[in-house]
Parts: structure tokens; sequence; C-alpha cells
């Protein structure tokens, strides 16, 4: 069972677990490492009433650079708990925490745009830009077996899901007359060349999540 005091985030961009034992910093960091995670150990004890010597920190990684420290916790019967704490030794709380992942996500963006995006948009002109849609949707996992016959079909669900996903925005450019580029089989991402002004107004659609310069070339 895993409990999580706060929010709970996986978010790959910016969080990396670490396992304990890899970290290599100078004296000065590992003390402080280790005076949060005894701090960890008291907040998950003062909030489940385990002893804090009966729980080991497993893993332990920082938010970017916004001072933030999250701390995976281990009790004596294998529950795990989540705790993030400040560079004080604070407990941060979910809203903060939403927040500054928030504010993470948000570098190198206007809006949903890019930001070099963005800035080539505002240069006035109207010709077609290579650009990269990516879309919101419910991630399908990938198949772990090793049947042979199983992963075709798996692989056949994806390409249904996410065409599900993209036919929408693959309507609106063709209605347009955008070039559409290249859908992607397993991801939630089209190519197209769009002219800025059509790109602005597919910014504002509720399933697009980000927009990006596409830099190279896409292969099939």
């Amino acid at each position: 069972m895993q409990k999580f005091l706060g929010l709970t985030v996986c978010l790959s961009a910016v969080i990396s677990f670490v396992p304990t034992v890899a970290f290599s910093l100078p004296l000065s960091g590992n003390q402080t490492l280790n005076n949060l995670a005894e701090k960890a150990k008291l907040e998950v004890s003062k909030t489940t009433g385990i002893a804090a010597e009966h729980l080991t920190v497993v893993n332990k990684a920082t938010l970017a650079d916004t001072g933030i420290t999250r701390f995976k916790l281990i009790d004596t019967q294998g529950n795990i708990y989540g705790v993030s704490l400040d560079a004080a030794g604070n407990q941060i709380s979910q809203e903060a925490l939403e927040q500054a992942i928030q504010a993470i996500n948000n570098k190198g963006f206007v809006g949903k745009l890019e930001t070099e995006l963005a800035n080539r948009i505002s240069q006035g002109s109207n010709s077609p830009i290579r650009v990269i849609f990516h879309l919101k949707g419910e991630t399908v996992q990938p198949y772990r077996g090793s049947n042979r016959t199983e992963h075709q079909n798996h692989l056949n669900t994806l390409k249904s899901h996410y065409q599900v996903i993209q036919q929408p925005l693959v309507n609106q450019l063709k209605e347009s007359n955008q070039r559409v580029i290249y859908q992607s089989l397993y991801t939630p991402i089209v190519v197209a060349e769009v002219t800025p002004l059509l790109i602005q107004k597919i910014a504002a659609r509720s399933d697009v999540e980000r927009i990006y310069l596409a830099r190279r070339t896409i292969r099939r």
C-alpha cells in the first residue's frame, strides 16, 4: 500500500527519484540531505503515529531549482509514504507543490506555445510554420508480456486510441487547407505546417497540451 502526504506527482521531466546510496555530494550537501531525511521521518511519524526509527528513506529527489526535496519512505510493514520538504525542512503543501511544478512546466513557453514559436508568430508574417501539436489524452500503458499476438493486438489498440485523440485536430487542419505532415501511431502528436493565425486559434483548444516549433524533418 502506498500512502502520500500531500500531492503525489509523476513528472519525469523534472522529478527523478534516485536511490539514497547513489548520492555523491560534498559533505555539507550530504549533511543537509541527511538532516532533511530525518525531518521527513518526523513528518511522516507525526501524521501516521509510526515511530521515526521504524521508517527508512528509500528514495529522494530534488524538484529542479525550487529547493524542494521529495522523499519516499517505507515502514517495517512495507507501507510506502511520500513527503516533500523545502530547504528549511518545512513540509510543502499540495497547493505549493502544484504551483512549483506548474512554474517549471511553463518555463520556455508563452501560454501553450514554445517561446521560440511565439517569437516567430510575433514577427507578423502569416507564412505557414511547421509545428508539433502535443494533445491531451489518457496514456495507454505499454505491453509488458512476451506473446507476439497479444503484443500486436496491443499495438493496434494504441493506433486506434491515439487516432481518436488526433482526429478532431486533423479534421480542423484539413478543413483549413493546412498540410498535415505526420500523425504519430503511438503518441498523441501531430506535425503540420500551419499559418500563425490558425496556430493561435488552435492553441485555445481544450484538447491541445503544447505546441512546439518543429526543428527536424519527420521520418515515417
